[in-house]
Formats: C-alpha cells, structure tokens, sequence
C-alpha cells in the first residue's frame, strides 16, 4: 500500500513539472526561440529554453511575473498564471534592428547578405506593401536598380546590364519561368506574377550563370510568394485581408483576397487578384509632345491611321487581368516540411 501511494506521489508530481514547461515561439513565422533568458523582476530565479524553445518555469511563483529576453526579439513581460491558462505558450515579437538580413538566391540555401559576394538587391514583404505596385513589373522599376521597357499597362520587360528576356532568370518559388530558348525580344511575362502574392524579392545584379545556368548571364529576379502559416497547436490560425485599390490616370480597379488558414502540421493559403485598366490617360497641364493626335487601328487586314477624338487617351492600353494562387504546406516534423504551390495567370488580349 505504501508503494502504491509513493508511486502515485511521483506520478502526479512528474505531471505537474510537464505542465509547467513552456513552448516559445516567434509571433510571425510561428517557429520556435531557443536561447531566451527567462527570469523574475528580482533576478533571483532564471532559466533558459533550449533549442527547441522549451522551458521549465516550475520555480516561479503562480502569480509571479516572468521577463523573457531574446537578443533578436522585443523583451516581453508575462505573468505566470496568465501562461498556463494560454497553454503554456509564448509568442515573441521580432526586433528587425537587430536580425541580419538573409538571402537565398546567391547559393540557393540561406546566407547572410554580408557574406555574398554578388550585389543582390532585396525587397521584403513591407517595401512591398509600401510601394503598392500595379504590377510584379512595376516592383522592379521602383527599386530603382532594374530599367522596365514599358510601352503600355499590360507591358513590363526587364533590363539589367543591358541584358532581358533569354538573359535574364525569372523564377517564382524557386521554379524558372523562362529559358535561354526564349526570344531575344522583350518579353511581358513578369506581369503574370501577382505582386498581391509576393512575400520576398531577392535580384542578383549580374552575372548569376555559375549557379543558375547560361540563361542569367544577365541577372535573376527571384520572387518568393506567401506561405500558409501553421498553428503548431490544437486550435486553428485563419488570418486574412482584403484590399480595393483604385487609380484615376487609368481608372485602374484593383481588388485582392487573401486568406491563411493553418492547423498543427498543414496550412492554406489562398490569394486571388482581379485588375482592370481602362486606357491610360495623361493629365492636362502635360507637354503637347505626348498628346496623341491618332492611333493605328487594323480594318480589313489593313492598319489604318484613326483620328484621336481625346488626344489625351493613349488608346488600347487598357487591360484586364486575374491572379489565383493556392499553396498547401504539411510540416510532419521540425525536419521535414513540404510545400505545393498552383499558380494560375490570364491576362485579356491587348497589343503590344
């Protein structure tokens, strides 16, 4: 009987040592922090999570408040009964001033940006949001560092070096959308990348062959699209926005939807976009140089010179396009995590 009871002693015991150990994730990318300093406001209890960012925090008291300190991450205050009742999770904030910023398309796995030897220009999810582009097209010319032949709303052709189109790599995800067979002429398909979609951009500004092939003499543009984000628990992450843009000089009409939904070890992500642009219009107080007087229409298999009725409308360079993408990710393990990504791209006709 006495054994029966020691045992019994020990066993509830060791159940609540499990329950107050804690699990410390990122807030944004949901992985998990290891080497965080946890203590007390006294400094008299610490401890610090492993590399899987677990932790036991049985020491401290129950209404106690614990500090969590990471160099990478915001310091954040909690009080231990609060933990408990959340889980026995905790999500830190990251601290952008003091991460370094890390690449992938120089060598196709992560390095630190410092420690490539190429000049590669990056653009991230909040230059992204910033600059609000039209078009993937547009996003390379804000840079400022990539020159776009554009000849209308629906064109968008890189140059970099001198180099476009069978010169210069497009990828999406890792997946090449052209070749050295492409055409020598400028080529309009980075439009098809829909910048709703666009997580990260990474471009080489040179010569990219010894890595990625002969066709990126020129340089890569690299475009990494939204990730479905996991819960890493028994409940459910759905997060979403929607936004309606609207532009006056082409009486452009943008709406996007996208939409995250993601359980312990799979995760959705749906993000469609539907753009419509009217013919671009030049502002009244423009040089007369630009006003055009008459387009060229075909007739009877003839192009034909057409009088301009509103020498302010730069007539058919008006569009319409629509963006879908899917991604399904399953992550069995820390190790392990597999991603599968459908994109679908149509644009309405218009000339070039």
């Amino acid at each position: 009987m006495k054994s029966y009871i020691i045992h019994c002693f020990f066993g509830l015991f060791s159940l609540v040592l499990c329950a107050q150990e804690i699990s410390i994730y990122n807030k944004t990318s949901k992985e998990s922090i290891g080497g965080v300093a946890i203590y007390n406001v006294d400094k008299t209890k610490s401890v610090i999570s492993d590399l899987d960012g677990k932790a036991d925090i049985s020491d401290f008291e129950e209404n106690e408040t614990i500090i969590f300190q990471h160099l990478s991450h915001r310091t954040a205050l909690l009080v231990k009964s609060r933990i408990l009742k959340n889980g026995n999770i905790v999500f830190l904030s990251g601290d952008s001033q003091y991460l370094e910023q890390v690449v992938i398309s120089a060598s196709k796995f992560e390095q630190k940006q410092k420690d490539v030897p190429q000049k590669i220009l990056s653009l991230r999810a909040s230059d992204i949001e910033f600059a609000n582009p039209q078009t993937s097209a547009d996003l390379l010319q804000n840079s400022g560092q990539v020159f776009i032949q554009k000849s209308q709303l629906g064109g968008g052709s890189p140059i970099i070096r001198g180099f476009s189109t069978n010169r210069l790599l497009l990828s999406i995800d890792g997946v090449r959308m052209n070749n050295a067979i492409f055409r020598g002429g400028n080529l309009q398909n980075v439009i098809s990348i829909d910048p709703f979609s666009i997580q990260d951009t990474e471009i080489i500004l040179g010569a990219g062959s010894v890595i990625y092939g002969s066709d990126a003499i020129g340089g890569v543009m690299n475009f990494y699209s939204k990730k479905p984000v996991l819960s890493y628990k028994d409940s459910v992450d759905v997060r979403g926005n929607a936004s309606f843009r609207y532009a006056s000089a082409s009486a452009e009409k943008t709406g996007n939807v996208d939409l995250s939904v993601g359980f312990e070890k799979w995760g959705f992500r749906t993000n469609i976009s539907y753009t419509d642009f009217d013919n671009l219009k030049m502002g009244k107080n423009g040089p007369t140089d630009y006003l055009r007087t008459e387009y060229v229409e075909r007739i009877n298999g003839e192009d034909i010179i057409v009088g301009n009725d509103d020498p302010l409308i730069q007539r058919f360079t008006g569009y319409g396009q629509i963006n879908f993408m899917e991604k399904i990710r399953y992550e069995p393990n820390e190790k392990l995590n597999f991603n599968l990504g459908l994109h679908f791209s149509e644009t309405s006709e218009y000339p070039r």
